[in-house]
C-alpha cells in the first residue's frame, strides 16, 4: 500500500535543524527504533516515491539545494545519510571530502521495497544490486581499468578481496591464465568476465540482482586468449568440436600455425603418434576440453597432458579390461590310456574343475558388471544429481531419473550377488553350492528388471534427446566418456550392458548344471535357480511387450486425425498395419491404411508427406472403425492377373447402426504382404471370434472378370440390380464359391435359385460414424446371394481431399 505523502518537503529551520516528519511504523519489521534516523535530501527535486521509501525506513527526511548553506557547527554530518540523485558534481565531492554517508535514490528505494536498512559504509553506494557480493579481481594489468570496476563495485554494494579466500563468492578474470585463476577453479568460483559488472551498473535502477540468471549469463568462456588446434579427429567431430570453441570464445587454428597456445588430441592417437610441438604448447587431451565446457571454466592443463595421459591409460588398462563371457570350451576331455575306474575317477575331477573354473568366471563377470554399474552410478547419475554445479543443475531431476531409471536399484542386488559368491568361492570344495544364492535373490531380480528393461528405449531416446538440447550435458558425456574408467565406451553402450546381463547368467548357470552330476545336492538348487531366471526373463519380456503395445496404441491414437477415443483400450493390441488403396471406385484411387487389432479394424485415410508438413495436419484421417464381429467374410479375388485386382482382397461388413452389409476391396500397395496371408490371418481372427475351427469357412471367392463386370457406384442415381443379374447370370453360377467343395455346390446351387424378383434393392446410404459413402444393399434373400453384394462397391472418394 502507498504510504500517505506529506504536503510539503520538510525543510531545515532557521537552526538548522531537521524537522521530524511522522509516519505510520506498523509495516516496517527488522529495524531498531530506539535510535533516531536523519537523512538529509540534495537536490532540487524530491520524487515522491524516494519520500515515502525514506520514510518507510523511519528517516527523519530534510531537503537542502547546496551543502554549502549547512551550518558546519550545529549539523551533524556523520549521522545524516546523504541522498543524491547522481555520483558526480560539486556535491558529491563535497560530501566525499567530509566522508559523509552517501546513498543513491535506488538504494533507498530499493532497500525499503526489501525491509532492509540502508548499507552502513563510508563508501557511497549508489544502488544494492551487488550486496552481500565478495568479488576478487585476477589477470588485469589496466590499473585505471581496474579501479573504474572496483568503484562500480563498491557503488552497488559489493566487496572487493585482494586475494581468493572463503568469503569470495565471484571471480572477475581477464584471461584464463595465471595461478589466481586455477585456484578459482579449484573452489568451483563462478569465473564473470568485466561485462558482468557493467551489465549490472546498466542495471541498477531495476534492482537486478548480480547472481540472477539474466547476470549470471555474463560469465568468463573457458577459451579466452586459447588458439587451439585438433588432432586425430574425424572430420565431422572435427567440425562439431571447432563450432563449440568458437562459441566457448577460442579460436581455431592449424597445427604449425603462429600463436597456437593448445594442441587437443583425440584418445585413440598413441603417444607415439603425436606430433612434434614447441615447449610453448600444451598438447593435451580432449578430457581438456570436454571438462572445461562442462565446468565453463578452463580447467589446469597440467592434469591432462597427453603423454602422461596415453602411459597411464596403457597401465591402467590392464588392469580396468572388462572381462567378456565367452562360448568357447572351458576345458576339454583328454582320452586315457588307464583303466575305466581311473577314466571315471579323473572325469569326476574333471567335472569338480570345471564347475569351480564356472563359478569362478561366474563371480568374475558379476564383478566387472558390477564395476560397470558403479561407474554409472558414480560417474554419470549421481553428478547430474549434485546440486552443487557452479553453473546450476546440468540437467533436470525429471530427465536424469527417464535416462538412468532405476539402475541404483539393480546396482545394490547384483552386490549383494557379488558378495555371496565371493564367499562360496573363498571356500570352494566339492559340495559347495551356488544354486540357493539365485534363488534368494529371485524375487528381488523380478522386482527390478523389468522396469528398466521396458523403458529402456525411452531411455535412450531421453539420452540423445538431452546430448543435443543442452550443450552443458553434451560436454559432461564427453568429458566423462573418455576417462579411462570407462573403458572408451559411451554412456549408452555401458547403459545396454544391464539387458545383456540376465541371460549371460542364465548360459553360464546352464553350462554350470552341465558338468554337475546330479547325485550333487546342488544339482535341484541350480535347476530352480535357472528356472527362477527364466521367470524374470519371461517377466521381463513379457512386461516389455505390454509397453511397447500401449506405447505403439498412444502413437496411433496422436497420429491419425478425429481418432475415436475409444480406440485406446487396455485389452486392444496391434497385431499389423497395411498400407491399401481402395478399388471399389478406380477412377479415384484413395490412399488408405487399415490397422488391424486384436478385436478391431480401423480405416484411416493416408496423407501424402508434403500436406502434412505444409498444413503441420496428423499424418492419418480417421474413416471408419468397425469391430471383428462385423466381418461377416473375406473375399478373395481368384483371378487376379489384372492390373487393378492384382494382390486385392475384400472386406464383407455389416453395420452395427442399420444392419446393412457393403463390401469393401482393397489393393496391397506394401509387397511385404503377400494377399493370401492378410486373407488366412483375417479368417482365423474370424474364426476365433467366432468360436469356430474352420477358418475357411469365412472366405469366398470371386472371379476378376467377375468383378469387372460390375456396375460401379453412380452418384446419379441407384442402378437396378435385375439389369445387372440379367446379363451375367451364367457367369456369375460359378464364379462366385467357397475354397469346398461341399460348399461350393451347395452354395453355386442356391445361386442359381435366386430369381430377378429377389433381386437386391439397392439405396445409397452413407455409414453414420464416417465420411465413407457407398451403395448399400437392403437383402430380400438369403446369404447365398453374397456374389451380388459386389455389385456394391464402395466408393472412398466422397471424403474430404487433402491428400
Amino acid at each position: 500500500m502507498e504510504p500517505d505523502l506529506p504536503r510539503s518537503v520538510p525543510q531545515l529551520n532557521s537552526n538548522r535543524c531537521l524537522v521530524p516528519v511522522v509516519f505510520d511504523d506498523s509495516d516496517c519489521a527488522g529495524l531498531d527504533y530506539s535510535e533516531k534516523y536523519y537523512a538529509c535530501v540534495v537536490g532540487e527535486v524530491v520524487q515522491p516515491q524516494l519520500l515515502a521509501s525514506l520514510q518507510e525506513l523511519h528517516y527523519e527526511v530534510s531537503h537542502v539545494l547546496n551543502v554549502n548553506s549547512i551550518n558546519d557547527d550545529t549539523f551533524d554530518w556523520s549521522g545524516t545519510v546523504f541522498v543524491l540523485e547522481t555520483f558526480d558534481g560539486e556535491q558529491y565531492d563535497i560530501l566525499c571530502s567530509k566522508k559523509c554517508r552517501i546513498v543513491g535514490s535506488p538504494c533507498v528505494v530499493l532497500s525499503a521495497f526489501s525491509k532492509q536498512p540502508l548499507p552502513n559504509t563510508t563508501r557511497p553506494v549508489y544502488s544494492i544490486n551487488m550486496e552481500g557480493t565478495v568479488i576478487c579481481f585476477i589477470g588485469f594489468r589496466d590499473k585505471q581499468r581496474l579501479h573504474h570496476l572496483s568503484s562500480l563495485v563498491h557503488m552497488m554494494g559489493g566487496s572487493i578481496r585482494k586475494d581468493i579466500s572463503n568469503s569470495v563468492t565471484h571471480v572477475v578474470a581477464h584471461s584464463v591464465t595465471g595461478s589466481k585463476y586455477k585456484v578459482a577453479v579449484g573452489f568451483g568460483l563462478p569465473i564473470m568476465s568485466e561485462e558482468w559488472i557493467l551489465k549490472c551498473w546498466e542495471k541498477r535502477y531495476l534492482g537486478t540482482a548480480s547472481t540472477s540468471s539474466e547476470m549470471m549469463a555474463f560469465k568468463l568462456p573457458p577459451f579466452v586468449g586459447c588458439v587451439i588446434a585438433l588432432f586425430g579427429f574425424s572430420e565431422e567431430d572435427t567440425k562439431d568440436m571447432e563450432a563449440i570453441l568458437i562459441q566457448n570464445g577460442g579460436v581455431h587454428s592449424e597445427l604449425g600455425q603462429p600463436g597456437l597456445t593448445h594442441l587437443v588430441t583425440c584418445d585413440l592417437v598413441e603417444a607415439d603418434a603425436l606430433p612434434p610441438t614447441p615447449s610453448s604448447i600444451f598438447v593435451v587431451r580432449q578430457q581438456w576440453f570436454w571438462e572445461s565446457i562442462q565446468l565453463e571454466a578452463c580447467t589446469d592443463v597440467m592434469l591432462y597432458l597427453a603423454k602422461e595421459h596415453n602411459r597411464k591409460r596403457q597401465k591402467r588398462r590392464t588392469t580396468l579390461r572388462f572381462s567378456v563371457d565367452t562360448e568357447t570350451p572351458l576345458f576339454s576331455l583328454s582320452s586315457s590310456h588307464a583303466t575305466q575306474s581311473c577314466a571315471a575317477e579323473k572325469q569326476a575331477k574333471s567335472k569338480e574343475a570345471a564347475r569351480h573354473h564356472i563359478t569362478t568366471e561366474l563371480l568374475q563377470t558379476e564383478k566387472n558388471f558390477v564395476n560397470i554399474l558403479q561407474i554409472i552410478t558414480h560417474i554419470f547419475k549421481e553428478p547430474l544429481e549434485a546440486s552443487s554445479h557452479s553453473g546450476g543443475p546440468i540437467l533436470t531431476h525429471e530427465d536424469t531419473k527417464s535416462i538412468f531409471a532405476n539402475i541404483a536399484d539393480i546396482h545394490t542386488v547384483h552386490k549383494r550377488l557379488v558378495t555371496k559368491l565371493g564367499s562360496e568361492v573363498a571356500k570352494w570344495s566339492n559340495t559347495s553350492c551356488i544354486g540357493h544364492i539365485f534363488l534368494e535373490e529371485a524375487d528381488d531380480l523380478v522386482h527390478v528388471y523389468p522396469p528398466f528393461v521396458n523403458f529402456f528405449e525411452m531411455s535412450k531416446d531421453a539420452l540423445i534427446r538431452c546430448d543435443k538440447m543442452y550443450p552443458r550435458f553434451h560436454a559432461f558425456l564427453k568429458a566423462n566418456e573418455s576417462r579411462p574408467e570407462c573403458g572408451r565406451q559411451t554412456l549408452a553402450e555401458l547403459l545396454i550392458v544391464p539387458v545383456q546381463r540376465i541371460p549371460r547368467i542364465i548360459l553360464l548357470l546352464q553350462d554350470l548344471l552341465k558338468h554337475t552330476e546330479k547325485s550333487h545336492h546342488d544339482y535341484s538348487h541350480l535347476e530352480s535357480a535357472v528356472a527362477s531366471l527364466k521367470v524374470v526373463m519371461s517377466h521381463v519380456n513379457e512386461d516389455k511387450r505390454k509397453t511397447e503395445a500401449q506405447v505403439k496404441m498412444f502413437e496411433i491414437l496422436r497420429d491419425i486425425e478425429q481418432c475415436p477415443a475409444t480406440l485406446l483400450s487396455s485389452h486392444r493390441s496391434l497385431l499389423e498395419k497395411l498400407d491399401v488403396i481402395d478399388i471399389g471406385n478406380p477412377d479415384k484411387n484413395i490412399p488408405l491404411s487399415l490397422f488391424i487389432f486384436s478385436d478391431s479394424i480401423e480405416i484411416a485415410k493416408r496423407r501424402s508427406a508434403n500436406f502434412s508438413l505444409t498444413t503441420k495436419a496428423k499424418t492419418y484421417k480417421h474413416l471408419e472403425f468397425f469391430y471383428h464381429t462385423q466381418i461377416k467374410a473375406v473375399v478373395e479375388f481368384s483371378n487376379n492377373e489384372d492390373t487393378e485386382l492384382e494382390h486385392s482382397f475384400g472386406l464383407l461388413i455389416q453395420w452395427s447402426t442399420d444392419l446393412q452389409e457393403k463390401l469393401l476391396a482393397f489393393r496391397v500397395t506394401d509387397e511385404s504382404f503377400s494377399t493370401s496371408d492378410i486373407i488366412s490371418r483375417i479368417s482365423k481372427i474370424l474364426a476365433s471370434v467366432s468360436c469356430s475351427t474352420d477358418p475357411e469357412q469365412f472366405v469366398f471367392t470371386t472371379s476378376a472378370d467377375v468383378f469387372q463386370q460390375m456396375p460401379k457406384p453412380d452418384a446419379s442415381a441407384p442402378y437396378s440390380l435385375r439389369r445387372a443379374i440379367k446379363g451375367a447370370r451364367k457367369r456369375v453360377k460359378r464364379a462366385f464359391s467357397t475354397r469346398s467343395s461341399k460348399s461350393r455346390a451347395s452354395l453355386s446351387t442356391n445361386m442359381e435359385s435366386v430369381d430377378e424378383n429377389d433381386a437386391f434393392d439397392t439405396v445409397s446410404l452413407a455409414s453414420p460414424s464416417s465420411s465413407i459413402c457407398t451403395p448399400v444393399l437392403t437383402p430380400r434373400a438369403k446369404r447365398p446371394a453374397l456374389a451380388n453384394l459386389l455389385e456394391s462397391a464402395p466408393d472412398f472418394s466422397k471424403c474430404d481431399t487433402d491428400v
